[in-house]
């Protein structure tokens, strides 16, 4: 933010920042009678510095705040990346020598790929920097301040589009209050303007690079977001947690799949329990590329990841879900789970120890979907849900070990000696023994259970109401 007014005594405390006109003499620096003796340059950190930037037609990596470029400082080639708003998980600055080849290097390339997602990268701008670095001395020949003066010019297309000129003091422990006052009073005398911080680089190259990042943080929710809002703040909470996993095992250990396996997974998850809002061509298109998971490779899991993340670019901004997208989300999701929660019980209720498998995994189905919903739902009533949950998970391991079934029919004893003959008949009674009692049991607890579920629902359902008649502020 540019900062016009007038400075006041000990102010600003840090670094002195002026954008000065670029044709302009550069102000008197220098005061005898404030202490301010002279100006000696800093050869080793004054040069001309020529860059090219790199990027995507639609400037995908700078809108994402991945600087890329190739600069050259007296005849020496260098790669530079610098992606500060992605730290720890990309590198704050660094820079490598330029190859035989001239090619972005191969780890550059590797980092940058969720960004550029296939994307071909070339030119976009070439910018030459000028810049001189003076020690400012004062009356005892100490550095009260170093002085960076940096010149630029931007040029796209070989036209000239903007120039621009930075004036930066970085004070010592010897600069006085008076000495930054003067140095303050002299920069504003001539024509220069006091800033907190220059603009960045994407502001300086204007469009496309000014454009709207394809990652946006997910936005706060409050109890009348819309569905569209709801859908768009889970997406982007989504596309943070993959490119994040995906970034660390690039700069890793490549094979280590692990951690993004489970943020796809989650990303999968939410998917499903978003089928009945979710425009059926795109979630169908996306849901194919995870179909793998997990994945058990570096190889296997590097086209599924970028194409989930192409698609949670878009989600984010602008999720598919025709006609539903300005209906109250909350309500549209209660609705889901508390029917998924119905369908729960009616498959339950009917379940006998004697059930055939068919059904007893056929409610372990309806769990999962319930599981889902409620996972979708969380969000929004993060107690409620989580409470119901809790519960989900018990009822969920306890349907798994009892779909496993009673195995109906007499075990296949042909070509068994007696002993392993008498030894198979003991398991397979067994298991037979065990899968009725632990189907005896979840049975015997299940009308508790469903009890608690539907008094739950009905409490949240009456909050729900409560909360929407409430104005919004």
């Amino acid at each position: 933010m540019r900062l016009t007014a007038m400075a006041k005594k000990g102010t600003p405390k840090g670094a002195i920042r002026f954008e000065v006109p670029f044709t302009s003499e550069p102000p008197q620096f220098t005061s005898t009678a404030v202490g301010l003796e002279r100006l000696v340059r800093r050869p080793s950190a004054s040069f001309v510095m020529d860059s090219t930037i790199i990027d995507a037609p639609d400037g995908r990596l700078l809108r994402a705040g991945v600087v890329v470029a190739h600069r050259v400082v007296a005849g020496a080639g260098q790669w530079y990346l610098a992606a500060p708003a992605w730290e720890p998980h990309l590198p704050s600055e660094q820079a490598e020598p330029v190859s035989g080849s001239g090619d972005l290097p191969e780890r550059f390339a590797r980092l940058v790929k969720p960004f550029v997602r296939g994307a071909t990268l070339g030119p976009i701008a070439a910018m030459t920097c000028e810049r001189d670095e003076w020690f400012l001395r004062d009356a005892d020949n100490a550095t009260a301040a170093i002085v960076r003066d940096d010149k630029v010019q931007v040029r796209r297309d070989g036209v000239l589009s903007a120039e621009y000129r930075e004036v930066t003091f970085t004070p010592s422990e010897a600069l006085t209050g008076q000495q930054r006052e003067f140095l303050l009073s002299a920069a504003q005398a001539g024509g220069s303007t006091l800033v907190t911080d220059f603009p960045h680089l994407q502001q300086r190259l204007g469009a496309p690079a000014t454009g709207l990042t394809g990652f946006p943080k997910p936005r706060e929710l409050w109890r009348d977001a819309s569905l569209e809002e709801f859908v768009a703040a889970i997406f982007a909470g989504h596309l943070g947690h993959i490119v994040r996993a995906d970034l660390d095992r690039r700069t890793g250990n490549p094979d280590e799949v692990g951690a993004l396996n489970h943020r796809l997974w989650e990303f999968g998850r939410d998917l499903r329990g978003l089928a009945t809002v979710l425009e059926p061509a795109w979630r169908e298109s996306v849901e194919s590329v995870l179909t793998g998971l997990p994945f058990a490779s570096a190889m296997d899991i590097e086209q599924p990841t970028l194409h989930a993340i192409d698609a949670l670019v878009t989600g984010a901004r602008a999720p598919r879900l025709g006609d539903l997208s300005h209906q109250p989300a909350a309500k549209l999701l209660f609705e889901r789970t508390e029917q998924a929660t119905f369908i729960l019980a009616d498959r339950c209720r009917s379940l006998t120890p004697a059930s055939p498998d068919e059904a007893w995994q056929a409610a372990l189905r309806a769990a999962e979907q319930l599981e889902v919903a409620a996972n979708v739902l969380a969000p929004m009533m993060p107690k409620m849900m989580g409470k119901m949950l809790r519960t989900l998970d018990e009822v969920l391991d306890e349907l798994r070990r009892a779909s496993k079934g009673l195995r109906s029919g007499t075990p296949e004893l042909d070509g068994l000696s007696p002993s392993q003959a008498y030894q198979l008949g003991l398991d397979y009674e067994r298991t037979r023994g065990g899968a009725a009692l632990r189907r005896r049991d979840f049975i015997q607890r299940w009308p508790e259970r469903v009890a608690e579920a539907r008094k739950l629902l009905a409490k949240a359902k009456k909050k729900q109401a409560k909360q929407l008649k409430k104005p919004t502020s």
